[in-house]
């Protein structure tokens, strides 16, 4: 077992390793490059770094719309944001939201790609399906689960009314109850995007040599100590990616919120996304919903910082 332990970090150490320094390219060659580039970095420009930008412009400001008759605030947002019930009721169940989903994620999704990767009948058919959730709109999904939950007519009441568990007169109202509402969510997002993690797993057990697995074969290691010790420090830099991928999207998720319950009962599901929203299209508060979009900006940044230096530190063992 020490033997193959020994391989796999040789293994991740050497396609981690810095490829050995080539010539420099010639200055026309090196012109051409940085022309072909020049679209690409102009558009990073445009829908990358001036949004971002006017957005921290936009929440030091107030009044007005898109910058028409604005006037400078200073920090008042955020002060403002620091005395804002409602907005730290929106960061906790984002918070909680990004803690309970994003390793779902991230298990499922590697237990999905373990038994995808396995060899029987009908594989081609079993990592089909394990993309379906992925490949239904976001919205659609939402909305059919909604359905499902739905308290007078949604299948699941139903089933439970036919197998004898629910009084028919007294259905479990799954979205009316917060704590329901809140676990519905998580499974739901879950459910969706551990397809994600998947075919990133799956993609690099692919690229793993056919050699690996024989050599923990003929040691007789077990399957846990062949995932543990073998297969999780080649997975590592590829799970940190998918860490990284989706804690963003957790802190920025608001199409399955929205269609799912709108942040119902009360406030109860409402996450920073949807509180943004409401600034805008509720309340015309471009300024403040800005301030708040400063906020998710920052911890996104904070969260791909602690990721990136993780996998840095992987890269370097």
């Amino acid at each position: 077992m020490e033997s193959v332990r020994v391989s796999a970090q040789e293994m991740s150490s050497t396609t981690l390793r810095p490829l050995p320094k080539t010539r420099l390219p010639r200055r026309s060659e090196e012109r051409l490059a940085w022309m072909m580039l020049a679209p690409v970095l102009l558009a990073l420009l445009i829908l990358g770094v001036y949004p971002a930008l006017s957005t921290i412009w936009f929440s030091f400001q107030q009044g007005g719309f898109f910058g028409i008759d604005m006037t400078n605030a200073g920090i008042s947002n955020y002060l403002r944001l620091a005395r804002d019930p409602q907005f730290w009721s929106a960061f906790r169940f984002s918070l909680l939201f990004s803690l309970v989903t994003v390793p779902g994620q991230v298990i499922f999704g590697t237990a999905l790609a373990l038994f995808a990767n396995r060899q029987f009948p009908g594989r081609w058919l079993v990592r089909a399906a394990i993309l379906c959730p992925w490949a239904i709109p976001t919205v659609t999904s939402s909305v059919i689960w909604a359905y499902i939950f739905n308290d007078r007519y949604g299948l699941v009441n139903s089933i439970l009314v036919h197998l004898g568990l629910m009084d028919p007169a007294h259905p479990i109202n799954w979205l009316g109850s917060a704590p329901l509402a809140t676990l519905l969510i998580y499974a739901l997002a879950i459910w969706k995007a551990n397809a994600v993690v998947a075919l990133l797993v799956l993609t690099t057990l692919q690229a793993i040599p056919k050699d690996i697995y024989e050599m923990v074969r003929v040691e007789g290691a077990t399957a846990w100590q062949s995932f543990w010790h073998v297969l999780l420090p080649l997975l590592r830099p590829t799970l940190i990616i998918a860490l990284i991928l989706r804690t963003i999207e957790s802190w920025q998720t608001f199409d399955l919120i929205s269609a799912f319950t709108n942040g119902a009962p009360g406030n109860s599901t409402q996450n920073l996304g949807l509180y943004i929203f409401v600034q805008f299209q509720q309340f015309g508060d471009f300024a403040y919903g800005s301030t708040i979009a400063v906020i998710v900006m920052v911890i996104a940044l904070v969260f791909i910082t602690l990721y990136v230096f993780a996998l840095f530190r992987a890269g370097t063992r």
